[in-house]
């Protein structure tokens, strides 16, 4: 499946007021989209619940080795262009730095070590 049809349907499945973004420069495999698809169910089940007055147990789940999830700060409205005002869910890359270069070649120590899995 494109990944423009995965973000249709992962935005179809999220409350009215909160968008995906996607920050990865590939495609999702069949197995991100269902684990995409089965932790926005969870992230649903918690907003169903409490809204955006309280952050979710896991925050950032790991959909795979390349692809996790970022539900750090879909409470806080965003304040640049061009999502001004809007509540969002990162779709990122893992490895990637805060100067926006990405570390290649993950292993899965890494991966652990980092999230605390």
């Amino acid at each position: 499946m494109k990944k423009e049809t995965c973000l249709i349907k992962i935005q179809k499945r999220l409350p009215d007021d909160i968008i995906v973004v996607d920050e990865t420069p590939f495609e999702f495999t069949d197995d991100e989209f269902i684990c995409i698809l089965s932790w926005i169910k969870y992230f649903n089940a918690h907003y169903k619940e409490y809204g955006k007055e309280k952050y979710p147990d896991v925050m950032f789940p790991i959909i795979s080795k390349r692809l996790r999830l970022d539900f750090g700060i879909y409470r806080v409205p965003n304040k640049n262009e061009p999502y001004r005002g809007k509540y969002i869910i990162y779709l990122s890359q893992n490895g990637k730095r805060m100067d926006g270069t990405v570390k290649k070649n993950l292993t899965i120590k890494e991966l652990v070590n980092t999230w605390h899995l």
